[in-house]
């Protein structure tokens, strides 16, 4: 559920976590009682790595100008051994 902020006009403002159904609400102030206002907000912005950053550079070039393959690269299709549970070991061979 998303938390939203909320308005006291005697006490301030207040976080309340509701579900977005109750969005036309108004609540109470938890210490005065008294109708809260909804708060408009920023909204949250997430920093990125320099990495982050190259990896969406490269993926919107790819979408423009994506590389030609003109051969299947060396070792793809190499088969593998399959991998063994150890908790099976124990068990009879029929």
């Amino acid at each position: 559920m998303p938390t939203y902020t909320f308005r006291c006009p005697n006490c301030g403002p207040f976080d309340l976590t509701s579900a977005i159904r109750d969005r036309g609400s108004t609540p109470a102030c938890p210490v005065c009682e008294a109708p809260a206002r909804r708060v408009f907000g920023a909204v949250g912005l997430t920093t990125f790595t320099a990495g982050h950053h190259r990896a969406f550079d490269a993926a919107a070039a790819s979408a423009e100008r994506p590389t030609v393959v003109k051969s299947i690269p060396a070792g793809a299709d190499r088969p593998r051994a399959p991998r063994r549970n150890p908790g099976l070991q124990s068990l009879p061979r029929w």
